[in-house]
């Protein structure tokens, strides 16, 4: 089935998954795109994989809804990237979509394989993609939304049968090479992730060396790309990845938030807006 962009479903051809609806609109020059996700590793992957497009350019990546509705009213971007598990409540979703709304901002939900995706769009969502979509299919997808077009996938079947080679390459990897993997996606430096494991740099080279091997990439972006497509291995890194300590004061946090606020030295387009931990009475 295919939502008609009319309210109305119908049955998709050639056991299609997702349906693009076209649009007169221009394309901007260039996609202004906001990142909102709860999953720190896979938003840094989706980052990664927008700004390398030479059309796009990722401008925020908040970690709270307010500071969510303050980018959107601030920043204004074509189009929101919003993981479901981003908002908590139907309502904060509602003040999301009717801000965005107001704002002619395009929103595109990722939603985990479980949930239907038809019912997001009563909410406002222009598109909505199942996690294990295809890199190639979400840029797509934000190009569409950016035009004013829809983008509905209906069964997360079409995008993900099984994943075998991520769990395959995710049952090789250690627990160390998986939290290396987390803040290399997450845009650490080799000198900060042996800082923040007490090992050497030259180790740290040596062991993600060692994971390209694994993985079957030649680089840092091709692992977030990798991290991206192969949500069980994503998963898997999340649950390693570094925490910042802010016991031991303001440098802590400076270091924190400036690795947080660029996924990559290499990608200039990404930026992000972190908005600090409350400060304790």
């Amino acid at each position: 089935m295919v939502y008609t962009g009319t309210g109305q479903l119908r049955r998709a051809t050639h056991n299609q998954s997702q349906q693009i609806f076209s649009s007169s609109s221009p394309k901007p020059l260039i996609i202004n795109v906001v990142i909102a996700d709860h999953q720190p590793v896979y938003r840094a992957g989706v980052a990664k994989l927008l700004a390398s497009e030479d059309d796009m350019r990722i401008i925020a990546q908040p970690l709270s809804t307010d500071h969510l509705m303050n980018v959107l009213d601030k920043l204004r971007p074509h189009v929101l990237v919003i993981s479901s598990g981003f908002v908590d409540e139907p309502e904060t979703l509602k003040r999301i979509t009717g801000m965005a709304g107001e704002r002619q901002i395009a929103i595109l939900v990722l939603t985990d394989n479980h949930e239907p995706s038809p019912a997001f769009v009563p909410w406002g969502a222009q598109g909505v993609f199942y996690r294990s979509i295809k890199g190639s299919t979400l840029v797509t997808g934000v190009r569409q939304l950016a035009q004013g077009g829809r983008f509905l996938q209906m069964h997360a079947a079409a995008e993900l049968t099984a994943d075998l080679v991520g769990e395959r390459v995710t049952s090789q990897l250690s627990r160390r090479e998986l939290k290396i993997i987390s803040a290399v996606v997450q845009g650490y430096k080799n000198s900060e992730i042996a800082s923040e494991m007490g090992m050497t740099v030259p180790l740290i080279k040596r062991m993600i060396r060692g994971i390209f091997d694994k993985t079957g990439v030649s680089g840092r972006l091709e692992l977030a790309l990798f991290v991206v497509h192969h949500q069980v291995l994503a998963q898997a890194a999340a649950a390693q990845r570094l925490v910042p300590d802010f016991s031991n004061g303001p440098r802590q946090l400076k270091k924190a938030l400036r690795v947080a606020a660029s996924a990559s030295s290499s990608l200039p387009k990404i930026a992000g807006f972190i908005t600090p931990p409350p400060r304790s009475v």
